[in-house]
């Protein structure tokens, strides 16, 4: 028998029971109370579009009292037909799923999302018993209206449907970017072959249709991740398109597999160097340049708005079908920065919203430079030269470490690899870095480089700009064929030449010392292109023959520092000589094997050469040589830099002219005159527009 206590325990939990099941019962009956929506969303959870537009939609409800599991009960379906249900059958196959699981949840109300959604649910609940808000949708509601008829007219739809269509403002877009985009020409349109990419292609058609605008544009449709990259790549290398519209959302990959927007935009932000309009706010903060858009979020809460309203007793007939509402101007200033962009202030501070940091993990695949010198680091021309490039490069928003990545490799032809041979191999070392790094260009700078890196090159996949060539591009050409004529190469390969002005360099020697007739040219050993620039000189000796007294020209050479010494002093001390150029002495060696520093061999030359002589570029008659017809290498370098960001911004080197240095002047050193006991002529002092009156020899390089 049970005890008295035993009884009370029994009952008590009985009655806990009871009252639980009470408890249950109330919370079933007043579930069943509340109004219930269904919201079926086109794609999969993680898609940026179903986050966007389902965040305005709760944002929405919330805000007109409707709150989940507590004054409203909210079910959601995701089709997932841009990742997984991606056929015509299976997106079909999966708005049947949807319309059973409606008929048993019986809401009060079906809220789709995107095309997929309206096209699949929306259009077979026309004329039912439950009323319908669509959003986001990109075909125009006329088009869906054909295939079942649901409105009267937008204003008043008369039937149980009304929504928000997906304005996406492309004409303000094309018209922004404009005004961002230098010279902008064109610009290419991107959508996939969905059931979605077909609508928004038509919308883009319909929106672009007598916009007004000078800028041509190309609307591009693509199914495969393969294509898409191809054209994201011939966007970059077309130097016609200025900017692109990115919608592709679903494409399929190689092994049959589908990747989905995010994904997408990854690869683009990783590759892409040309600015992207945003379709959204939400592709802007992920790191997409910007444009006019239209707000996802915003678009969900419009629709909400419509939902709340026929759930307080509204018919949907009677509520008007609308355009997402506004537009705004958004900007992603770090992606502007990455490609090296500037936004006007006047633009930024009428922004709606401006994001200053990309959402997508990783940072822009910066476009990649590998420069090929011939010297040593720091020295020669090409030293020079980089340093004006770089200058220049910096000035026009391209800089070093932040938009663009450089590598460097020091072919070491003046101190240390001289012979033939090591040069040779310093140049095979050079392209098996080039095929290492697979830089998205190659700069060579200097003979050494150009002959056995940039020649090796021509016709490869690398465009190629060459700087600082002593010798002219006809004379490689012969070795290799890279350019049909200097105007229009028609190769991959183009760039500034560092030909001297011979020309002048004859008659400004002629002018000052008008009895010369023989100049003796001495040089080091490994300088290779010496004897084809004495073809040259020789070749304007001829040219002003009839204005010049000069009849002959020598070329002596040595690589030790001993016999360049007896050379200076034996032509010196030779009264059939008249003019000494010792031309780049460099890389001479000691009896030791060392290699002698050319401020030590310019302080010997200055105090033992007693003739005068000349010299090609502005630094030497700085370090201490009289005069030359001058290169400046730091404006040929800036010369160079307006070639490079052609490149980056999208030319082909072939239809770029391989220039001459534009920067040729008269330069000359009025101590090492005084030195020579010579009073230069009046005319020449006016012509020179660089007059030294020191000499230099410690800071030559």
């Amino acid at each position: 028998m049970k005890t008295a206590g035993q009884h009370i325990r029994t009952i008590g939990c009985c009655t806990a029971y009871l009252l639980c099941l009470l408890l249950v019962w109330h919370n079933i009956v007043q579930a069943a109370d509340l109004p219930r929506v269904f919201i079926v969303h086109s794609y999969d959870p993680e898609n940026f579009v179903s986050q966007s537009q389902e965040s305005g939609l709760v944002q929405g409800l919330l805000e007109n009292g409707f709150v989940d599991r507590e004054t409203v009960v909210i079910k959601r379906f995701f089709m997932d037909s841009k990742r997984t249900y991606t056929r015509p059958e299976q997106i079909e196959a999966r708005g049947k799923e949807a319309l059973a699981e409606i008929r048993a949840f019986k809401p009060d109300l079906v809220i789709t999302v995107d095309d997929n959604a309206a096209q699949t649910v929306m259009l077979p609940l026309v004329d039912s018993d439950i009323p319908v808000v669509f959003t986001g949708i990109n075909n125009l509601p006329e088009v869906y209206n054909q295939r079942r008829r649901f409105m009267q007219n937008r204003l008043r739809p008369g039937h149980n449907v009304t929504g928000v269509y997906e304005k996406l403002y492309i004409g303000k877009s094309v018209q922004l970017m404009g005004e961002v985009v230098e010279n902008l020409e064109k610009v290419v349109f991107i959508v996939d072959d969905s059931p979605t990419g077909n609508a928004i292609k038509k919308q883009m058609e319909k929106e672009l249709s007598g916009n007004g605008s000078n800028i041509l544009y190309s609307i591009r449709q693509v199914g495969s991740f393969a294509d898409y990259k191809e054209l994201i790549r011939l966007i970059d290398t077309d130097p016609e398109i200025g900017a692109y519209y990115p919608v592709a959302v679903r494409l399929s990959t190689d092994d049959g597999t589908v990747i989905t927007g995010r994904d997408i935009l990854a690869w683009t932000l990783a590759h892409a160097r040309k600015p992207a309009f945003a379709v959204n706010y939400f592709v802007c903060r992920l790191g997409v340049f910007g444009g006019v858009s239209v707000d996802f979020t915003t678009m969900g809460r419009q629709a909400a708005e419509k939902a709340a309203r026929i759930l307080k007793g509204t018919k949907a007939g009677d509520i008007p079908i609308e355009d997402a509402a506004g537009d705004a101007l958004i900007f992603n200033i770090a992606r502007a920065r990455q490609l090296g962009l500037t936004i006007a202030p006047e633009l930024l501070a009428s922004a709606d919203h401006i994001y200053e940091t990309m959402l997508l993990p990783g940072a822009v695949k910066l476009f990649h430079i590998l420069i090929v010198q011939s010297n040593e680091k720091g020295l020669g021309a090409g030293a020079d030269v980089e340093k004006g490039m770089l200058a220049q490069l910096a000035g026009n928003g391209f800089v070093e470490g932040e938009n663009l990545q450089i590598s460097r490799f020091y072919m070491q032809t003046r101190r240390t690899y001289t012979t033939p041979d090591q040069v040779h191999q310093r140049g095979l070392a050079a392209l098996k870095a080039v095929e290492k790094i697979k830089p998205d260009l190659v700069i060579t700078l200097d003979d050494a480089a150009a002959g056995e890196v940039m020649l090796p090159l021509v016709d490869s996949s690398f465009p190629v700009l060459f700087g600082c060539t002593i010798l002219p591009p006809e004379w490689y050409n012969l070795k290799k064929r890279f350019m049909a004529c200097r105007a229009s190469p028609g190769h991959n390969v183009s760039g500034v030449t560092g030909e001297f002005a011979y020309e002048k360099s004859m008659e400004t020697i002629h002018v000052m010392f008008p009895e010369a007739k023989s100049i003796v040219l001495i040089s080091s050993g490994n300088t290779f292109w010496l004897e084809k620039m004495n073809k040259l000189l020789q070749k304007q000796i001829m040219v002003c023959s009839s204005k010049c007294t000069l009849t002959s020209i020598r070329v002596e050479s040595s690589s030790t520092l001993r016999k360049f010494k007896e050379l200076i002093m034996e032509n010196s001390n030779d009264p059939d000589v008249d003019i000494i150029s010792a031309v780049f002495p460099v890389g001479l060696t000691r009896e030791d094997g060392t290699v002698c520093p050319l401020p030590e061999i310019l302080e010997w030359l200055f105090e033992h050469q007693k003739k005068p002589g000349f010299t090609f570029c502005d630094s030497w008659v700085r370090y201490g040589y009289l005069l030359a017809a001058a290169i400046n290498y730091e404006a040929t370098g800036r010369q160079l830099a307006g070639q490079v960001i052609r490149v980056i911004r999208g030319s082909d080197p072939g239809d770029m002219a391989i220039q001459r240095p534009a920067d040729s002047y008269l330069a000359v050193n009025l101590a090492r005159a005084d030195q020579l006991g010579l009073a230069l002529p009046v005319d020449i002092l006016e012509g020179a527009r660089k007059i030294y009156h020191t000499m230099e020899p410690e800071k030559a390089h």
